[in-house]
């Protein structure tokens, strides 16, 4: 009797560890502002020291962040970026774990812990194009909103000086490219096209951010478009409904729904931009700050206007499309809840009206 009771004890002692390990497989060790975890469909306001557990999506607004797991492996979150932690287990004992997160949009960096520097093929890191097998080592990683990857090796460096490993990116291409240089970098446009050669980019660590998508680098510039040939392009991309031979001018055919002003292509060279397209750029970011104060992408809402300017539609999808159109002089306020997320968006003061959207 006495031996059964020692055994059950020993089990539930067993079961609670492991409860515990799963619960909390790391913690956010820095953060510089408002960010937010979403666990079980619940949006839980992040803080220094806050538990980051397995199934976790961590979503940076304008701030910055540092999640350090158990293993010692970081990742460092830039402004208006996701991260979704899909696999942690760990046993310090032996040094042995997996690890598997990937990067949904904005831009990360990674740094190998344990796990990596003694088990590399237990790690599994990825962006909706591409997957990074690692050899213990330093990388970033910046995505838009198309899922376009840029993928940079960096050295690792403390106290005793630095060194620079290796990764391989791939993706459904097949295409294997090894990057082992500090600062090697290739771009990957889709899940069917191969990773472009990788080039050395001259850039700052301090620089490895969004602006990326903004303005990739020159010598990614380049790289693609000397690879730009036919042979490259997958006919499947191409929609042969979309447009008829009597469509002219396909730009006059452009409706309100085929408009996104966050769609930004990672492969555009915005160094050839003019001045003063420059400065109607910065009018619009004015304009949109202070029609939508505190809009911020990393909470999924989108937005476009109709044909005149006159309307402003805010739209956010999940499992659920919730979808509101407002005049641009309203003052009103959107509360979306989907699947247990709220979100809260004001049009201009916001102090006229509420508007509520509960979707489940």
């Amino acid at each position: 009797m006495l031996r059964s009771i020692l055994q059950a004890t020993a089990i539930t002692l067993a079961l609670l560890s492991l409860t515990e390990a799963y619960a909390a497989i790391g913690r956010v060790s820095e953060q510089s502002g408002p960010s937010e975890i979403i666990r079980d469909k619940k949006s839980i306001t992040s803080a220094i020291d806050t538990k980051v557990e397995m199934l976790d999506t961590f979503v940076t607004a304008n701030a910055k962040a540092l999640l350090t797991f158990k293993d010692d492996t970081t990742v460092k979150v830039t402004e208006h970026s996701k991260l979704v932690i899909d696999d942690f287990v760990y046993d310090p004992a032996n040094d042995v774990g997996k690890l598997s997160v990937k990067v949904a949009l904005g831009t990360a960096r990674y740094a190998s812990g344990q796990i990596a520097k003694k088990h590399p093929q237990a790690v599994s890191i990825k962006t909706p194009t591409a997957s990074i097998a690692v050899r213990g080592t330093d990388f970033s990683m910046t995505v838009d909103e198309m899922g376009r990857s840029l993928v940079m090796l960096l050295p690792s460096c403390d106290a005793s000086g630095c060194v620079t490993g290796a990764i391989e990116v791939t993706n459904d291409s097949g295409v294997v490219v090894l990057l082992d240089v500090a600062y090697q970098a290739t771009m990957v446009t889709s899940l069917n096209s191969a990773p472009t050669a990788p080039v050395i980019v001259k850039i700052e660590q301090g620089l490895i951010n969004n602006q990326l998508i903004v303005a990739p680098p020159k010598e990614l510039d380049k790289e693609h478009a000397e690879s730009n040939n036919p042979l490259d392009k997958n006919e499947l991309d191409y929609d042969a409904l979309k447009f008829t031979d009597l469509d002219e001018n396909k730009l006059d055919n452009y409706k309100e729904l085929d408009m996104n002003m966050l769609d930004i292509s990672l492969l555009e060279n915005l160094l050839d931009i003019s001045n003063s397209q420059l400065e109607a750029s910065q009018e619009m970011l004015s304009a949109q700050a202070s029609l939508l104060p505190g809009f911020s992408e990393a909470y999924g809402i989108r937005y476009w206007y109709n044909d005149d300017q006159s309307m402003i539609t805010l739209s956010r999808q999940s499992a659920h499309i919730a979808e509101v159109t407002i005049s641009v002089d309203e003052n009103k306020t959107v509360n979306i809840n989907q699947d247990g997320v709220d979100i809260t968006q004001r049009v201009n003061s916001g102090a006229t009206s509420t508007i509520n959207i509960t979707q489940k």
